[in-house]
């Protein structure tokens, strides 16, 4: 069993969950409309009013004039989207990322998928506020499937005896791969939906489509199998910050240090990681650049192993004498690191 993870209207829902007056209101997240921008994310309330990604914001402001336009975030929404990712990790080991929004991953062995599902979804919305559905079925294109429609509970299997009448309904357009043309060309001969494909010989198909038809017909038959192909873990993590004026004291260029030691701090716990190598690159005003690196004896992850090893390699450039503007702090050869307890065991079965 496969399960697909997601977050529908993610960059809206993430709007939502760092600004509580939003809770409950149509969020839109997209262009200026004034500059004819697109909506790249709409919240629940937003897409029941017929607002849609890539329709354009002054007309998803037609359709839904009482929402909240909120600018794009990317750099939160990849924070928030690796949040949810470590914490898919600590839960599983396969998975794939599809996206920021969405992961496709195996539970674990002896686990009831229903029910892990169900409490990943828990832990997602506990502890990032975030709401996750997941779709669960014998194969990646089921459970994605599955996972566009969840119901009310969040959670919608498709068991393998149930894939042939689960798939029966849906438009021949909503197979992977199958265009606008394809569809077009099918429709013509009366397949209109899987249901019709399901009923044709792979010969009547190959005349219809050619090479293609073996794998549209795999898919409208729940047969497909292609496995999953789990994401590899981060080498090394980094922050950077650019400085709003170029500056040679080192007090400040300590401070900035200092707010990027933690930040990487955090993302080694939310890791679980340790690391052997940090890296100090700077950027001066001339637009020249130096790196330097070291490996501590031990593998660090405290803020302040970070910090220290950061200014020691701050001490061995020209910052001081040369102005520096911006700063980029890196650990490298990462490993799992020790688990700290957590608190929190929200079990639902």
């Amino acid at each position: 069993m496969i399960i697909f993870l997601t977050v529908p209207g993610f960059y809206a829902a993430v709007e939502q969950a760092d600004h509580p007056p939003l809770r409950g209101r149509p969020v839109i997240v997209g262009g200026d409309p004034r500059k004819r921008g697109s909506v790249t994310s709409a919240s629940a309330e937003a897409r029941l009013r017929g607002v849609t990604t890539g329709m354009r914001s002054d007309q998803a402001l037609e359709l839904c004039p009482d929402a909240a336009l909120q600018p794009t975030r990317l750099r939160r929404y990849r924070e928030v989207a690796g949040e949810i990712r470590a914490l898919v990790r600590r839960m599983a080991d396969r998975l794939e990322e599809d996206g920021l929004d969405s992961t496709y991953l195996e539970p674990p062995p002896r686990t009831e998928p229903v029910a892990f599902a169900a409490e990943l979804c828990v832990r997602v919305q506990a502890e990032t506020g975030i709401p996750a559905v997941a779709g669960l079925g014998p194969s990646r294109f089921i459970a994605y499937l599955a996972g566009q429609d969840p119901g009310p509970g969040g959670i919608h299997c498709v068991r393998e005896e149930e894939a042939l009448a689960f798939l029966a309904p849906f438009p021949t357009s909503s197979l992977w791969g199958l265009g606008p043309s394809t569809a077009e060309k099918l429709s013509a001969h009366g397949i209109h939906r899987v249901g019709d494909l399901q009923e044709r010989s792979l010969a009547e198909l190959e005349a219809l489509v050619g090479r293609n038809a073996a794998p549209f017909q795999r898919l409208a038959s729940g047969v497909e199998q292609s496995p999953l192909r789990p994401s590899p873990r981060a080498k090394s993590l980094s922050q950077e910050v650019t400085l709003a004026e170029p500056t040679g004291d080192l007090r400040l260029l300590g401070d900035r240090i200092l707010e990027l030691a933690t930040r990487l701090e955090a993302l080694l716990e939310r890791e679980r990681r340790v690391a052997r190598t940090v890296s100090l690159s700077l950027r001066y005003v001339d637009d020249t650049g130096v790196t330097r690196s070291q490996t501590p004896r031990e593998p660090i992850r405290a803020q302040g192993e970070i910090r220290d090893a950061a200014l020691e390699l701050l001490s061995r450039t020209h910052a001081g004498p040369r102005l520096v503007r911006r700063l980029r702090l890196q650990v490298a050869n990462l490993s799992v690191g020790p688990r700290s307890e957590d608190p929190r065991q929200l079990r639902l079965f």
